[in-house]
C-alpha cells in the first residue's frame, strides 16, 4: 500500500509541474463510461495477504458524471465442467461491488477512492449434477455455499484517459486487485462527428 501511495504523489507532483489545469471537475460533466475488470478478487489484507480464497475474476464498470460504480466477481473453480463425474469439490467463490468518486486531477488522469462491500463463499461443487445454461449452451453443476464471510471494502483507482474516447485504469482495495478498460460514450460520440 505504501508504494501505491508514493505512485499517487509522485503522479500529483507531476501533474503539478505541467501547465494543465488541475483538479477541473468540469472534466465529469463528459463522463459516461462503460468498461471490463479483470484480476484478483477475494484476498484479505489485515496487515498481511491472506490468499485462501483469492482467485482470477472478472466484471463490469460504470460512471457517470464522476460516480463510479463496478462489480467484481470469482465463480467457483469446478462449477463449469462438461463432465459427469462422481466427484465432489470443496470450492469457494467471491465478488466485490464498489462505489466512488472520480477526482480529475488533470484532463488525462482521474484518482477514484472508494468503499464497497466484499465477500467469499466456500461450499461444495457436486460433479454428479448437471444443469444447462440455455443462453450460453453450457453445462454446469451444482454448487452449494456452505459459509460466507462478509466485509467492509475500501481503496482507490487510479485512470488513465489517452483519447477522449478510451480510459485504462487499476484499482487497488483492501480485498481485489485489478485492471480496468473502459470507453466513455459521450467521448466516442463526440469523437465520431
Amino acid at each position: 500500500m505504501k508504494k501505491f501511495t508514493l505512485l499517487i504523489v509522485l503522479l500529483s507532483l507531476f501533474t503539478f509541474s505541467t501547465k494543465a489545469q488541475v483538479f477541473d471537475f468540469s472534466n465529469n460533466k463528459e463522463d459516461f463510461t462503460v468498461g471490463l475488470n479483470l484480476g484478483v478478487v477475494g484476498y484479505h489484507f489485515d496487515g498481511q495477504i491472506d490468499k485462501t480464497y483469492a482467485g482470477f475474476g472478472y466484471g463490469v464498470s460504470v460512471s457517470l458524471l464522476g460516480v463510479y460504480l463496478d462489480f467484481m466477481y470469482q465463480s467457483p473453480e469446478h462449477k463449469w465442467g462438461n463432465k459427469i463425474t462422481p466427484d465432489v469439490y470443496h470450492d469457494h467463490t467471491a465478488l466485490t461491488i464498489n462505489v466512488g468518486y472520480k477526482i480529475p486531477v488533470t484532463s488525462w488522469l482521474n484518482f477514484t477512492p472508494m468503499i464497497g462491500y466484499s465477500n467469499e463463499t466456500t461450499g461444495i461443487t457436486d460433479c454428479s449434477t448437471v444443469n444447462v445454461d440455455f443462453e450460453s449452451h453450457a453445462i454446469y453443476h451444482d454448487y452449494d455455499a456452505e459459509r460466507v464471510y462478509s466485509h467492509f471494502n475500501y481503496g482507490a483507482g487510479l485512470s488513465l484517459k489517452p483519447f477522449r474516447w478510451l480510459e485504462f485504469g487499476g484499482v487497488c482495495t483492501a480485498h481485489a486487485v485489478y485492471g480496468n478498460i473502459s470507453l466513455n460514450l459521450v467521448g466516442l460520440k463526440k469523437t465520431e462527428k
